[in-house]
């Protein structure tokens, strides 16, 4: 049997079979989610997988001699009759592995709603992601080829920043954002308070220099417009419109 993968999920593929149909021998009569797994390409990115030109689910069974085409997300071509999963939530909501501290951060000074605990267990994030319909973000293959894995994106970058850019531009989020409306410690909302109410939870400095705070809702932490503050606008101002 030959498997073919186009675009983006050519990316888990060796350099030297990108973009070529693989020959796949396999015993007995396993899935084509197992099938296309077997070549290291999880699940989740896979959006269409045709058989012999005809559109299959996740549980089709091919036979011997059978042509697989894979293909990942259509940002253009609509697919909704045929397409192995419901399309994302708008506006998407995350959940991200232990690993991404700096890109949860990130997505929530962009005010989008991201769950990120370092004590999460893979189990934790899969339960989660499960209950609360969010989108799984992880540098872990693993976690995505788990069959309770419903929504998730491999993250190609190691870079925080350019993690960022992925997402936004993956998830088409620039339609979202709302940068400084979530706490970047633990996602809830931030709001502006009167000056008087953070007089005694920033420094006097602080206090004396700034004249407008912002505070989250859920933990308290208080926010102002200070050098973190611009350079965190700088990084934003690439993705708003």
């Amino acid at each position: 049997m030959n498997i073919r993968v186009y675009g983006d999920l050519n990316d888990f593929l060796p350099q030297g079979k990108k973009h070529k149909d693989q020959r796949v021998g396999f015993f007995g009569m396993p899935t084509v989610k197992d099938l296309v797994e077997s070549i290291g390409v999880p699940h989740v990115e896979v959006f269409l997988i045709l058989a012999d030109s005809l559109p299959v689910k996740f549980d089709y069974r091919p036979a011997n001699g059978t042509l697989i085409s894979c293909y990942p997300k259509f940002t253009s071509l609509p697919v909704s009759a045929i397409a192995l999963r419901p399309d994302f939530e708008k506006p998407p909501r995350f959940i991200l592995d232990v690993h991404l501290g700096r890109l949860a951060a990130y997505l929530r000074f962009c005010g989008i709603d991201t769950l990120y605990d370092k004590s999460f267990t893979d189990n934790q994030i899969l339960d989660i992601s499960q209950a609360d319909g969010r989108i799984i973000l992880t540098r872990d293959k693993g976690i995505l080829r788990n069959g309770l894995a419903q929504f998730g994106y491999f993250l190609r970058n190691t870079n925080p920043q350019i993690q960022l850019a992925e997402v936004v531009h993956y998830f088409d989020l620039d339609h979202y954002l709302d940068p400084f409306s979530r706490c970047s410690l633990c996602n809830g909302e931030v709001e502006q308070v009167d000056k008087p109410m953070v007089k005694n939870l920033v420094p006097a400095t602080t206090y004396q220099i700034y004249s407008e705070f912002f505070q989250c809702s859920r933990c308290g932490q208080v926010y102002w417009e200070g050098p973190h503050f611009i350079r965190i606008s700088r990084l934003l101002s690439k993705y708003s419109k």
